[in-house]
C-alpha cells in the first residue's frame, strides 16, 4: 500500500492504549527487515531515516527503499525523518516525499526552538505531512557515562511541554524522561510520573526517543502513561553488527556481500518482531489503517517531488 502519515496512527495509539514502534534505518537491509517484521506481525510501523542517514546514502535513495518496500505490503508503513537538526535538512525530506518529519531543536535555547519549530510545522502542514517536535533533551551516551544530575538537568517539564506544544502546533512531541540514546545495554528506567504529567498538559501523542537502554517493563509502564511513539535504532545496528562478526568469524572463506546483508537482515527483523509485540501494535495493522481511511490521511507518495512555499 502507499506510504502514510504518521498522525493519525499515533492519535489511535495513544487512545487506545498501545504504542507504534519507529525503527532506524540506515541501510537497505535493515529497511527491509523492519517492514518485512511488521508485515508478520501485521503491524503499523514507523521506518525513521535520521540526518546522518540521509548524509550516508542520500534522501531520495533511503526514501525510494521505504516507499518500494511500503508498496509490497498490507502493513501501513511512515517514512520519518527523525532527528533533523538542520532547517533545510528538513525541508529537503518533505520535498522528497517522506510522510512524516522531526525537527530536533533541543540544543537551541527554548525560544529559538520555538521559532523554527512553529515555523517549520506550518509548512510541513501546508501540505498536510506532520511534525515532531522535541523539548528537553535526550543526552547521548556515546559521549560518556551519563550521571543522574545531568539526566535531570535535561527532563522535560509539564510546563515547557505545554506551552512548546500551544506555541508550535506539533503533532507529536518529544520528550526527556529518564531515557539517553546509544545506551548498548537494557538497563534504564523511566520518570513515569513525569510522563503522566505531561500527557495531563499537553492533548498530542508523546514520543520515546532512547528505548534501546530501557527496561522493558518501564516501556509498557510509559505506554499506559502515554507514550505512543517509540523510536529504536542502537539495539537494530547491535543486532545487525554482530550477525556481520558472526558469519565473519565462521565463515571468513565468504565474500559475498549478499550474504552478509541476508544474516543481518534475518537477525535485525527478529529484533523488530519482539518490540512490536512488546509495545501491543502486533495485529493492529487492520484497525489503524481503518482509522487513517477514516481521517484521510494516506498519502499518495507517487511523486518524489512536492511543491512547497517557504
Amino acid at each position: 500500500m502507499p506510504l502514510v502519515d504518521s498522525k493519525a496512527m499515533l492519535i489511535y495509539a495513544q487512545k487506545n492504549g498501545f504504542a507504534i514502534g519507529a525503527f532506524n534505518a540506515n541501510n537497505m537491509e535493515v529497511a527491509q527487515a523492519i517492514v518485512s517484521a511488521a508485515e508478520e506481525e501485521q503491524a503499523p510501523v514507523i521506518v525513521q531515516i535520521s540526518e546522518g542517514a540521509v548524509k550516508y546514502a542520500g534522501a531520495h535513495c533511503m526514501f525510494s527503499i521505504v516507499k518500494s518496500l511500503a508498496e509490497q505490503t498490507s502493513a501501513p508503513v511512515v517514512c520519518h525523518l527523525d532527528h533533523g537538526v538542520n532547517y533545510h535538512t528538513v525541508i529537503k525530506c518533505l520535498r522528497v516525499g517522506f510522510t512524516s518529519l522531526m525537527f530536533d531543536g533541543s540544543s537551541l535555547t527554548f525560544e529559538e526552538n520555538i521559532k523554527i519549530t512553529k515555523e517549520l510545522a506550518k509548512i510541513a502542514h501546508s501540505v498536510g505531512i506532520p511534525l515532531e517536535g522535541e523539548i528537553g533533551k535526550i543526552p547521548d551516551a556515546a559521549k560518556g557515562p551519563l550521571s543522574q544530575e545531568e539526566i535531570k538537568r535535561y527532563l522535560t517539564t509539564p510546563e515547557e511541554a505545554k506551552e512548546f506544544f500551544e506555541s508550535t502546533g506539533v503533532d507529536s512531541l518529544a520528550v526527556a524522561v529518564g531515557s539517553a540514546h546509544r545506551v548498548k545495554v537494557q538497563s534504564v528506567s523511566l520518570d513515569i510520573e513525569r510522563i503522566a504529567r505531561i500527557r495531563e498538559s499537553v492533548n498530542v501523542p508523546l514520543v520515546l526517543h532512547g528505548a534501546s537502554g530501557v527496561l522493558d517493563d518501564s516501556i509498557e509502564k510509559a505506554i499506559k502513561a502515554g507514550i505512543a511513539k517509540i523510536n529504536f535504532a542502537t539495539e537494530l545496528n547491535k543486532a545487525y553488527t554482530e550477525a556481520l562478526k558472526h558469519i565473519f568469524n565462521n565463515k571468513p572463506e565468504l565474500i559475498d556481500v549478499r550474504k552478509y546483508g541476508e544474516f543481518g537482515r534475518e537477525k535485525v527483523k527478529e529484533v523488530v518482531k519482539d518490540k512490536i509485540r512488546l509495545l501491543g501494535s502486533s495485529g493492529k495493522a487492520k484497525e489503524i489503517l481503518n482509522e487513517i481511511i477514516k481521517n484521510e490521511c494516506a498519502i499518495n507518495a507517487n511523486s518524489f517531488e512536492r511543491e512547497i512555499v517557504e
